[in-house]
């Protein structure tokens, strides 16, 4: 618990002063030094977790946990360039709420497949389900700016965010970068699956596939056919949503209402 805490305490704190670090420069040491405070000692966390519970194996709460410090590191090299600090602080803060999770879950000893296939499967998947829930916060910021641009509200933009056309291309790097890591999670994960329905991963494999098609699309529109605006945040939210479903959602209801464990 007191673990937990800290950690919450860490990502909020560096969360809030890298936002700030956006347009006061003097910040800029602190904020780094909390960002890597953090993240240091949720990995610390992650290692001891793991070791713990057996090779990666994890239930929804300690997912959560580990998406967190994905989504820190990820904040981390974000937040390298100024004009992108108000996601890296999102991202920040989405991770304090994951990282209050750390050490909350339970441990699964029955139905565990142990080996570098399941071990790989759950990296990419957490590191593509960063990737691409950054690139739904960033939809998001885009919504945000569209209406007040259409409102005619430039007055009320805050200086620290980014024009449009950049906060566009951050959106489709990362879900580039996301598709990929998708990509191999799922070659992975068929991998050591053996039978859908016995092991209770029919709807986690269809909805990831849903996503990784709804993906795969958009980055086909947005190179043959200039896909952008609102149509390219409608598909990107669409995607992640799939997504996280997948995963989370079926974790969810594998673990709690089946009482069942798969990685």
């Amino acid at each position: 618990m007191i673990l937990a805490i800290t950690l919450y305490l860490l990502y909020t704190a560096s969360a809030w002063v890298m936002l700030r670090s956006a347009s006061n420069t003097r910040l800029s040491p602190l904020a780094w030094a909390l960002v890597l405070a953090a993240i240091f000692a949720h990995t610390d966390a992650v290692v001891h977790m793991m070791r713990i519970g057996g090779a990666f194996s994890i239930g929804i709460l300690e997912a959560l946990s580990l998406l967190a410090w994905t989504l820190g590191v990820l904040a981390a090299f974000i937040s390298i360039e100024r004009q992108n600090r108000v996601l890296g602080a999102i991202l920040l803060a989405s991770a304090a709420f994951g990282a209050a999770c750390t050490g909350a879950g339970r441990t699964y000893a029955e139905e565990n497949v142990p080996g570098w296939a399941l071990s790989a499967h759950i990296l990419l998947s957490m590191g593509a389900a960063a990737l691409l829930f950054a690139a739904a916060v960033t939809a998001l910021l885009l919504v945000f700016l569209d209406r007040r641009l259409r409102t005619r509200r430039l007055a009320d933009l805050p200086s620290i965010l980014p024009p449009l056309d950049a906060l566009e291309r951050v959106m489709f790097r990362l879900i580039g970068a996301g598709f990929v890591l998708l990509t191999l999670a799922l070659i992975t994960g068929f991998v050591f699956v053996t039978d859908l329905f016995a092991q209770h991963l029919a709807h986690k494999t269809i909805l990831s596939l849903i996503a990784w098609v709804l993906f795969g699309v958009l980055l086909i529109g947005r190179v043959r056919y200039g896909w952008r605006g609102r149509a390219a945040v409608r598909w990107t939210l669409s995607g992640f949503a799939a997504l996280a479903l997948a995963y989370f959602g079926s974790k969810f209801v594998l673990e709690t209402l089946l009482g069942r464990h798969w990685g």
